[in-house]
């Protein structure tokens, strides 16, 4: 499976979701959202990271700053996903961020989606061991000469 294909799966959802109301009438969508949407995005960035090192873009980071490294842009990502909640409230009237409380929760399920994924991929699951690019399904990059 690509790396890519869940978040945008997630985005399609998420779509739907606004479209037919869902988010108001199922109680803890959003928050499961939330969730899945750090983990997805974990899987994004675990997916390009084993990438940039497969073709010798960087060197190998390791387990811990592989972790890190996931766990920070997860993060960075729930912010900028928070930012677009409130644009779209402010300028188009939708109903995304109900309360302060309700930002902070949906901040911490997104970097706790980022941290389970990297604590399950890069410690508990048994690839693991074989570093960062054996995750890799990329294509080698092209040398043209």
């Amino acid at each position: 499976m690509k790396y890519y294909y869940p978040i945008v799966g997630l985005l399609v959802l998420h779509g739907v979701f606004q479209a037919l109301d869902t988010y108001s009438s199922v109680r803890h969508l959003d928050s499961g959202m939330h969730l899945a949407g750090g983990i997805a995005l974990g899987m994004v960035v675990l997916g390009m990271l084993a990438c940039t090192v497969s073709r010798g873009w960087c060197p190998d980071p390791g387990q811990h700053l592989a972790m890190v490294l996931v766990v920070s842009l997860v993060t960075t990502g729930a912010v900028c996903w928070e930012f677009y909640e409130w644009i779209s409230d402010a300028f188009f009237g939708t109903r995304l961020q109900l309360t302060v409380a309700d930002t902070v929760k949906d901040l911490l399920l997104g970097m706790l989606g980022g941290v389970l994924y990297a604590v399950f991929s890069l410690v508990i699951h048994p690839a693991a061991k074989h570093g960062i690019a054996s995750r890799s399904e990329c294509k080698p990059a092209r040398h043209e000469g």
